[in-house]
């Protein structure tokens, strides 16, 4: 997913270079820092020639990804979150999703959090793939779609096992393309990153017990 990254900070103006051998001049990413706040900018990352396969010059993918185990039906699990503007609720660092009026298979996803004494928002359009009835949900970034600064493509899914007739298995994986630049920061963010996604498949499974055990009280005192 296209990423659009905002962090506060000290003030300053610092510059990553960037070269590619054979490529010609290196290009520079500018981080700004005008009143508390970073903004990523820049004429961005060198590419290769498009060969269908590489994207990025000297890139990695990584992955990070959290499982729970949760006491409700595979079903009820995979409508909740099927719904992507629902997300948020168990996902407060996603600060919204929204559908595409023009075209449902798009979303808009905004990002907010605050690490290590900085705010970060990142915003993308992702596309959802078709999916796997109650097995698999997965998505890709848009190229392109990031609304301002540094660009970084990625995907998610997330996969259900059905444990019980009540019960289900639900494992979230994000992965995104870094450039090699960038490798040595992500790879210092993943525990972070891994520890606040596990974090918030805690709180959808609590949701989801919480809602089953209303009902049924609800039910049981219909009755």
């Amino acid at each position: 997913m296209p990423l659009t990254l905002h962090a506060s900070s000290l003030s300053g103006t610092s510059t990553i270079h960037r070269s590619r051998t054979g490529a010609g001049p290196s290009k520079a990413l500018v981080a700004k820092r005008v009143a508390g706040k970073t903004s990523f900018t820049g004429q961005g990352l060198g590419r290769l020639p498009d060969n269908g396969s590489m994207r990025w010059s000297m890139s990695q993918w990584l992955e990070n990804k959290a499982s729970v185990e949760v006491a409700a039906p595979l079903e009820t699990c995979w409508a909740l979150w099927d719904d992507r503007e629902r997300i948020p609720e168990w996902m407060p660092w996603i600060k919204s999703v929204k559908v595409l009026d023009n075209d449902p298979r798009l979303s808009r996803w905004t990002l907010a959090t605050h690490q290590f004494g900085r705010d970060w928002e990142f915003s993308w359009l992702a596309r959802n793939l078709p999916p796997v009835k109650n097995s698999k949900i997965h998505w890709v970034s848009e190229r392109g779609s990031a609304s301002l600064g540094l660009e970084i493509q990625n995907r998610g899914q997330i996969k259900f096992i059905r444990t019980s007739p009540s019960s289900c298995n639900i494992t979230l994986i994000i992965s995104y393309e870094v450039p090699d630049v960038l490798v040595p920061f992500a790879n210092a963010l993943t525990p972070l990153v891994e520890g606040i996604i596990g974090k918030d498949m805690e709180r959808f499974r609590e949701m989801v017990t919480a809602a089953a055990d209303s009902k049924v009280s609800s039910n049981t005192a219909a009755a």
